[in-house]
């Protein structure tokens, strides 16, 4: 992967991913994590905050984004998944048994989808900033912008958490199974996006750390200690082994913006 500015960035005919420049965010390190694997020659866009030139250019106030030649920007998890498997079947990542499919598609929703654990994690996320007027989570002034993105509302933080440690549970299940049968993976014996999913989606529970991430900036590094620090959700013993495994077999370490 080779990082850009934007004006290098769409002069490319390639793939260009425009990530988080500032924070791990789970979505963009995932994206990073499957082109990575894929040994796709991806331009690295780092993704400022209401950027009018980068937002023109990718008709998104989002990130990640996928550009791809003159095909429509990607913004959804599954799209750039699908998108970076049709460039390359190198390291295929979706697997090709339709039962093994459908559970990475419905998992990777619950992880990464509108509603699912990445987005539970941010209300609950907003809500400990807006209560401690910026002494925890995010800073006073991104929750405030989020709230507002994620449909914030108090009444909705309980079942934020639920979903949250729903998901835990479920993720940490299917992988106890598949290890208990000798495979480290979460489908099983073969490397999936599932797997480069959990292990981008951990930070939120595990945090980052200087040593982990080291070019973050230290203001929001609580943002990724909350869950665990202040709200004290627990990460199963078999999410950490795998998140380790992840970046010591496929992944990328310490966490590079």
């Amino acid at each position: 992967m080779e990082f850009v500015d934007i004006a290098a960035a769409r002069g490319r005919s390639g793939l260009v991913l425009v990530v988080s420049g500032l924070v791990p965010s789970p979505w963009s390190e995932a994206a990073k994590g499957i082109s990575h694997v894929k040994g796709l020659n991806a331009a690295i866009v780092r993704g400022k905050p209401r950027d009018p030139e980068l937002e023109a250019w990718t008709r998104s106030h989002n990130v990640p984004v996928a550009m791809y030649q003159d095909e429509p920007p990607r913004t959804g998890w599954a799209e750039i998944l699908m998108l970076c498997e049709r460039l390359s079947e190198q390291v295929p990542l979706v697997p090709s048994d339709p039962a093994r499919r459908c559970k990475l598609f419905g998992l990777g929703h619950e992880l990464a989808g509108e509603g699912g654990f990445g987005w539970c994690a941010r209300l609950l996320t907003i809500d400990g900033s807006l209560r401690s007027e910026g002494a925890r989570g995010f800073p006073l002034k991104v929750a405030k912008y989020l709230a507002k993105k994620y449909g914030y509302a108090p009444e909705r933080v309980p079942a934020a958490r639920a979903k949250v440690e729903s998901v835990i549970a479920v993720l940490s299940a299917e992988l106890e199974r598949s290890r208990a049968v000798g495979h480290p993976y979460v489908l099983g014996d073969t490397l999936s996006a599932l797997d480069i999913y959990c292990a981008a989606f951990s930070v939120l529970l595990v945090g980052a750390p200087e040593a982990d991430c080291p070019a973050m900036p230290g203001e929001f590094r609580p943002i990724f200690s909350y869950l665990k620090e202040d709200l004290g959700i627990t990460t199963p013993r078999a999410l950490l082994e795998h998140r380790t495994f992840m970046h010591s077999r496929h992944l990328p370490w310490p966490l590079t913006l």
